[in-house]
């Protein structure tokens, strides 16, 4: 039985503590505000723990024989070489641990209240918080919604199915799989080629559309897929999975149709990675207690200012529905917070950039090529190759581009980068985007030599047909 606690109240009171909660609750704190956070797992959420940075960290585990391969044919001879997935998986927990202990001393720092818990809305000023073998209830002036999102389930791929799991589980595997079939064809499926191909598993990929990576360009995909093999063998598009069953050996195997004919693979783990929804994270809740309202696809309804339909809560991050990314959760998590504290919230950003870190990378912000045909009558489009960059090149990473857009009077609309440092690269492209900047102004912005941004500025040259390193 749960005993009841003494109330509590509070400024503000944030509701799940991944990327946007744990952002919201110490920019409240920065600004005065008295503010608990609550969280029924780990600090950092999904994308810490479960996502983002133990998948980063695997995948940069994984290209370890790529650069062996490489330092021996400069004349680093290495000799034999094994990789010890255990020590690995040590190694990415403790960089996940690393991270979390930092967020706990920066909620401690900013003297934020963390609660571990489960809690719910008792009515649109209170929150009921349940923990071992007692509750409390916080008052709040302002609560924000943080609740994440949860992987989707397919019918008949469920995940209380042996060997199904989703891309969360598949992170902490205790040794490398032999085999693995992969549900969805997005970023998270060619993730999960990218680190598991490279480590030494056979991946296969089931997609229900016509073409895996819909979420970018075609020109994009042949790029990556040309690039590498791992990304063209074993491949099966318009291909609708449909149940799980087992071999002699116990193995899932997975049924799909495709084309009218039945399709069988098998693999040690079946990963369902068919996309995320927030809504079973809104069933602990209770949001029938407040004035919350869901739009007609079920996801709680804010405005451009993170504000539900009740007047004291808002919601943020993969809770507020699509793009699930975390720096769409960091950044509403500084809004909310400034509009619980009745402060003028950031502006809007205009420009999302989007990453998928395969091999070579992918970044984009802004529109594509085709877009920016559509939405202007003259568009100009300068292309740098990576193979005419000297970083590129002293690094042993010369596949792919960088492309430039820009209207007729040389805005800039769109930047696409297919290549090493990708990631990385694309934060000064959406900082010019985001100025309003010209072509003039990428190219002319002095890069230190050499350097993979330096090439943003060959590519914007290369629109005017001024570029010294392309032609």
């Amino acid at each position: 039985m749960v005993a009841s606690d003494t109330a509590s109240t509070v400024d503000l009171a944030v509701i799940g503590a991944g990327p946007g909660g744990y952002t919201a609750a110490i920019r409240g704190a920065q600004k005065g505000l008295d503010v608990a956070l609550i969280e029924k797992e780990t600090v950092g959420g999904v994308c810490l723990n479960h996502g983002c940075i133990p998948a980063k960290a695997l995948i940069h585990a994984a290209g370890f024989q790529r650069n062996i391969a490489h330092w021996n044919e400069i004349g680093i001879e290495t000799g034999p070489v094994e990789a010890d997935f255990s020590a690995i998986q040590d190694w990415k927990d403790d960089v996940v641990t690393r991270l979390d202990n930092r967020i706990l001393d920066q909620l401690d720092h900013h003297g934020v209240d963390y609660i571990t818990g489960t809690a719910r809305f008792e009515d649109s000023n209170t929150i009921r918080v349940e923990q071992n073998t007692t509750e409390q209830s916080i008052g709040f002036e302002t609560a924000i919604i943080a609740t994440g999102s949860q992987p989707i389930e397919i019918p008949g791929l469920e995940f209380d199915q042996k060997g199904v799991i989703s891309s969360r589980e598949i992170l902490q595997v205790d040794e490398v799989p032999a085999e693995i079939v992969v549900v969805g064809g997005g970023y998270i499926g060619m993730e999960a080629v990218t680190k598991f191909s490279k480590f030494g598993s056979h991946v296969k990929i089931v997609e229900a559309l016509d073409r895996v990576l819909t979420g970018f360009e075609e020109e994009i995909v042949d790029s990556i897929q040309e690039t590498s093999e791992m990304y063209s063998d074993d491949i099966y598009t318009a291909a609708l999975a449909q149940d799980i069953e087992y071999d002699d050996e116990g193995k899932p195997v997975l049924v799909a149709e495709q084309h009218g004919d039945e399709l069988r693979l098998s693999g040690d783990y079946i990963i369902v990675a068919a996309g995320r929804e927030p809504r079973s994270s809104y069933r602990a809740l209770e949001l029938d207690n407040t004035d919350i309202e869901l739009n007609d696809d079920g996801i709680i309804r804010t405005d451009d200012q993170q504000q539900t339909t009740d007047d004291n809560i808002l919601c943020i991050g993969d809770a507020a529905g699509p793009s699930y990314l975390a720096h769409i959760a960091y950044h509403e998590g500084k809004r909310a917070a400034s509009v619980a504290a009745n402060e003028e919230p950031p502006a809007d950003a205009q420009y999302t950039p989007a990453v998928m870190y395969t091999d070579p990378e992918v970044a984009v912000v802004g529109l594509s090529e085709a877009e920016a045909t559509e939405q202007h009558e003259e568009i100009m489009v300068g292309t740098f190759p990576l193979a005419a960059s000297g970083r590129a090149l002293t690094t042993d990473e010369p596949s792919g581009y960088i492309k430039v857009i820009a209207d007729g009077d040389e805005q800039l609309v769109g930047v696409r980068i297919v290549g090493a440092r990708a990631s990385d690269t694309i934060g000064e492209a959406t900082l010019a985007l985001e100025m309003g900047g010209s072509l003039d102004d990428l190219a002319n912005t002095m890069h230190a030599h050499p350097t993979f941004p330096e090439a943003l500025s060959d590519a914007a040259a290369a629109a005017k047909g001024e570029s010294i390193h392309s032609s």
